[in-house]
C-alpha cells in the first residue's frame, strides 16, 4: 500500500512541474530590463570625467547570463559610451527604446530587436543617434546583445 501511495505522489509531483513548465516574461518586462540596462550603459553626464568600462560593467552584469557578460566585456561594449563622451566633449543621454518580439524559441529563449535613440549634446546643441539592435532573453537574463552601427537623425 505504501508504494502505490509513494508512486501516486511522484505522479502528481512530475505533472505539476510539467504543466507549470517556464515561465514567459512579458515584453513589458523585457522593455524594462531593456531600459534600466541600455540607461546604465549609455547614460554619461560629465564627458569629462565618465565612468569606465569596467565601471559600467560591474553595474550591468546582473542582466546578463555569464557567458554573455565576458563577450561583451571582451569586445571591449561597455568602454564605447564613455570613450565617444570624452572625445566629442558632448553628454549621452538614452532617449527612447522601442522593442519588438522576433522570434520565440524552441529552447524557451526569445529574440528581440530593438531600437535605442540616444541624444548627444552639450551647452550649444544636441543630436539623436538611432542605434538598431537584437536581444536574446531565457527569462530576465541577457544571453545574446548585438547592436548595429549608429545612423545620425538631424
Amino acid at each position: 500500500m505504501k508504494i502505490i501511495v509513494r508512486m501516486l505522489v511522484l505522479c502528481m509531483i512530475m505533472f505539476t512541474l510539467f504543466a507549470c513548465g517556464k515561465d514567459q516574461p512579458s515584453d513589458k518586462d523585457v522593455l524594462k530590463l531593456l531600459q534600466d540596462y541600455k540607461t546604465v550603459q549609455y547614460n554619461i553626464k560629465d564627458p569629462l570625467n565618465p565612468p569606465s568600462g569596467t565601471e559600467i560593467g560591474e553595474k550591468v552584469k546582473g542582466y546578463f547570463s555569464e557567458d554573455e557578460f565576458e563577450k561583451q566585456m571582451a569586445n571591449r561594449v561597455f568602454q564605447i559610451a564613455p570613450e565617444i563622451a570624452k572625445v566629442s566633449n558632448r553628454s549621452i543621454k538614452l532617449e527612447n527604446v522601442n522593442l519588438k518580439k522576433s522570434k520565440e524559441n524552441k529552447d524557451g529563449t526569445i529574440d528581440y530587436k530593438y531600437t535605442l535613440k540616444l541624444k548627444f549634446y552639450d551647452d550649444q546643441s544636441s543630436e539623436v543617434i538611432e542605434k538598431k539592435g537584437q536581444l536574446t532573453v531565457d527569462g530576465l537574463t541577457i544571453t545574446r546583445d548585438w547592436e548595429e552601427n549608429p545612423s545620425i537623425k538631424k
